[in-house]
């Protein structure tokens, strides 16, 4: 079995470098895909492409809109194109890092049976993590972003966001930049389920060939989710439940902590968040801020070696 990490990253060349060298030590025959932010710190290129079967390409990063899944699909039109076969797909960012051997993690997916990990809800049912008035928001409007912000900015305009409470038709938001929404008919029935789940996903490639087999079948639903907010919190995980035909573990095997998250940020993990993110099973933690405690890695490198 031959695993492709696929990388998103911004910034830190340090850090990145770290996990690159990490992926690699503890899964030797994988593929690497790093994507990198045009916009952000320039990556080692030399230290990256000196590592086997690591590869980096730039493309344009944003946050909160499409540019995550057309990155992935970035990734996997990479392998086809390239002929790269491999058997299964992980997804993380540049300010992750494994928290167990990848060998075992591996392992672990291989021999659950599944055709992917991937956390997943019925955004309009009982087990829904959002409330209404969010999935609504969200993916019942086509968005224009106007401009980006600042946390400053986004302090200042969120009282405009008010709107959203008194009228139906138009929506406002600061999260991901200054956007406005309109009201629009959806592609969402019974053939397409409107589910929602993290950004972060392991998938055996049945699934990703399917994923890629749909986007190519269906542009309209492609379009419509591209001018949603948060797309990539819902596009996979709306095309893979609705098909019916795979065995998925609500489980991205990813630990984050979003209590007393702003803008949708998860927090900066730190010493103290160590145990308990080593106890949780998952495979990933994120995120690690490097330039503040580099230290960290050290800790789960040590972690690493003994287990």
């Amino acid at each position: 079995m031959r695993f492709c990490y696929h990388i998103q990253s911004h910034r830190s060349p340090e850090q990145l470098n770290r996990l690159v060298h990490a992926v690699k030590k503890y899964s030797p025959d994988s593929i690497v895909h790093v994507s990198h932010d045009v916009n952000g710190a320039p990556p080692d290129l030399a230290e990256l492409r000196s590592m086997t079967d690591v590869v980096v390409q730039m493309h344009e990063g944003g946050y909160g809109d499409f540019s995550h899944v057309d990155r992935y699909m970035a990734a996997v039109d990479w392998l086809n194109d390239e002929g790269v076969q491999v058997d299964w797909l992980v997804n993380i960012t540049g300010q992750d890092y494994p928290l167990r051997p990848l060998g075992e993690c591996e392992a672990e997916l291989v021999d659950s049976g599944a055709d992917g990990f991937m956390e997943y809800w019925d955004a309009n049912g009982p087990e829904s993590h959002w409330p209404r008035s969010r999935v609504r928001s969200r993916y019942h409007f086509q968005h224009r972003r106007l401009l980006p912000l600042s946390p400053r900015g986004k302090k200042l305009l969120r009282p405009l966001q008010a709107v959203n409470r008194v009228q139906p038709l138009v929506r406002v938001h600061v999260s991901y930049g200054l956007a406005v929404g309109r009201r629009a008919r959806t592609p969402f029935g019974p053939d397409l389920r409107l589910h929602g789940g993290s950004a972060f996903s392991s998938l055996s490639w049945p699934v990703v060939a399917y994923l890629r087999d749909y986007f190519d079948r269906r542009p309209d639903v492609v379009e419509y989710f591209r001018h949603c907010l948060s797309p990539v919190e819902a596009v996979f995980q709306t095309i893979v439940c609705s098909a019916d035909r795979f065995d998925l573990v609500p489980d991205c095997k990813r630990y984050f902590d979003f209590r007393d998250s702003t803008f949708n940020h998860p927090k900066s993990l730190t010493a103290e968040d160590l145990p308990l993110a080593l106890a949780s099973g998952a495979h990933f933690a994120r995120k690690f801020d490097y330039e503040r405690a580099p230290e960290l890695l050290d800790t789960l490198d040590a972690q690493l070696a003994r287990s």
